[in-house]
């Protein structure tokens, strides 16, 4: 028996089927969406540049357990090893314990810090705690002074001279930028009081050359220090002034004898010149009593 369908059910059927249209309608274009989206966000990903993370070389190095008091024997100290970037390690820091077992510590090592070289010497660098403080190549000598010489006493340990020699004529500059070691046996720097006495002797790290030159000089008359900056490294314009150079401007001017002043060229680009013991000269000004001349160029 075939069943029969009044028209209001087909309606209703018709309007359920459109709807439903719609919907997967609707669902498609949404998931085409987020295909296309995920599609172009993985482009997009793609596209970006990519961060380059650097990888150091990582080094190990003794450190030790525990600070370490000056005059301790290394191969006494706790030691462990630490990873360290190699960029990062300080300048002479020790690698190996096979360079330390041996030495003593000429200062205080702090703990779990890389242990530097310079701070590190041998037995006679324990008990001499100058000889530790001349690098190889370079001399420690001492000379005498006073409270002029040693710049009422401001020339102490750390600090950077120019040693000059003063002869009864003649100053000489003898060395230029030399580090002095230690005052009156003392290695302390000056304090900010500045209560220190005034040294008698001062030892001067020297280079070989230096040495001689001012051993040479001692003889000759007497030593005076020029402090300086230890953030200038230049040099001396002139390292030689005699009494000849005193001489009064006045009274080396009294053998110059001007016979002519004239003018070369004209306007701006006009320039004078004074005829002074027999040669043209340029003169700035016109000389008392003399009437300019015009010259041609």
């Amino acid at each position: 028996m075939v069943a029969r369908v009044s028209r209001s059910d087909l309606r209703r059927y018709s309007a359920a089927g459109t709807v439903l249209g719609f919907v997967v309608f609707g669902a498609g274009l949404v998931g085409a969406a987020f295909v296309a989206g995920r599609g172009q966000s993985s482009e997009l990903r793609d596209e970006r540049p990519r961060a380059f993370v650097p990888e150091f070389n990582v080094v190990e190095v003794p450190v030790p357990e525990r600070p370490v008091p000056a005059g301790i024997f290394m191969r006494d100290v706790a030691i462990r090893f630490e990873k360290y970037p190699e960029h990062q390690l300080p300048r002479g820091a020790v690698r190996k314990l096979d360079d330390i077992k041996d030495s003593v510590a000429l200062v205080a090592l702090p703990g779990g810090l890389p242990i530097l070289s310079e701070n590190i010497g041998s037995t006679d660098e324990a008990t001499n705690p100058v000889i530790g403080r001349i690098p190889p190549g370079m001399r420690a000598m001492t000379v005498r002074v006073d409270a002029t010489a040693a710049v009422e006493g401001w020339a102490r340990s750390g600090s950077v001279v120019d040693v000059l020699l003063i002869e009864k004529n003649r100053t000489t500059v003898v060395a230029e930028q030399v580090k002095v070691i230690s005052a009156e046996r003392s290695l302390a720097p000056m304090d900010a009081s500045g209560t220190a006495p005034i040294p008698s002797t001062v030892t001067l790290l020297v280079t070989q050359e230096q040495c001689l030159a001012i051993n040479t000089a001692v003889p000759m008359g007497k030593i005076a220090f020029a402090l300086r900056s230890n953030r200038d490294s230049g040099s001396w314009r002139d390292t030689h002034f005699s009494s000849e150079d005193l001489a009064a401007p006045g009274a080396a001017n009294e053998n110059l004898k001007v016979q002519g002043v004239v003018l070369v060229g004209e306007g701006d680009d006009a320039r004078r010149f004074a005829l002074i013991n027999g040669s043209w000269l340029p003169a700035d000004e016109l000389p008392a009593g003399f009437l300019l001349g015009q010259g041609h160029r």
